[in-house]
């Protein structure tokens, strides 16, 4: 599958998400010609970051199972500061990520079980004895048309 990368002014490309995260970080970066030593990361449209640029280079997990096929995605430079830093800002992207489940979970509509089961009318039958007849067979038409078809061959060669 593919996906939409945005840069620059109003600049994009697709790329293939079925190859391994590294690979495709890395084509990301030669496409837009960024350093090697940069760090980049992708970002929705609604500036959610995919966080790719945490997995290790020997992960060889593949891009589709992380991005969204058809999707739009801008590229981010990660400027890091002191490790501390970058896990604080994770954490804190993380409580905020629970935070919107939460409410979203609260917002969600409850179903109201309906009362007891009621008896309903019944309609002069009992349930006790069911009907186990089954339906007459009938012919269907073209088999009707071909046994027609037959007689008249007959009654014709009678005539002769």
């Amino acid at each position: 599958m593919f996906i939409f990368i945005k840069h620059g002014d109003n600049q994009q490309f697709l790329v293939n998400t079925n190859c391994a995260v590294v690979v495709l970080l890395y084509y990301i970066r030669s496409k837009v010609k960024l350093p090697k030593t940069n760090t980049i990361d992708l970002c929705e449209q609604t500036g959610k970051m995919k966080m790719l640029f945490l997995m290790k280079p020997n992960h060889a997990e593949y891009a589709s199972k992380y991005l969204t096929a058809r999707s739009t995605y801008y590229i981010c430079k990660v400027e890091r500061g002191p490790p501390v830093a970058l896990r604080i800002q994770c954490d804190a992207l993380e409580r905020r990520r629970i935070q919107m489940l939460k409410m979203k979970e609260a917002k969600k509509v409850v179903i109201i079980e309906p009362p007891a089961s009621v008896p309903s009318k019944q309609s002069g039958r009992s349930d006790k004895k069911k009907s186990t007849r089954k339906s007459p067979t009938f012919r269907n038409r073209p088999d009707f048309r071909k046994n027609k078809g037959r007689q008249l061959n007959k009654t014709t060669k009678q005539k002769k």
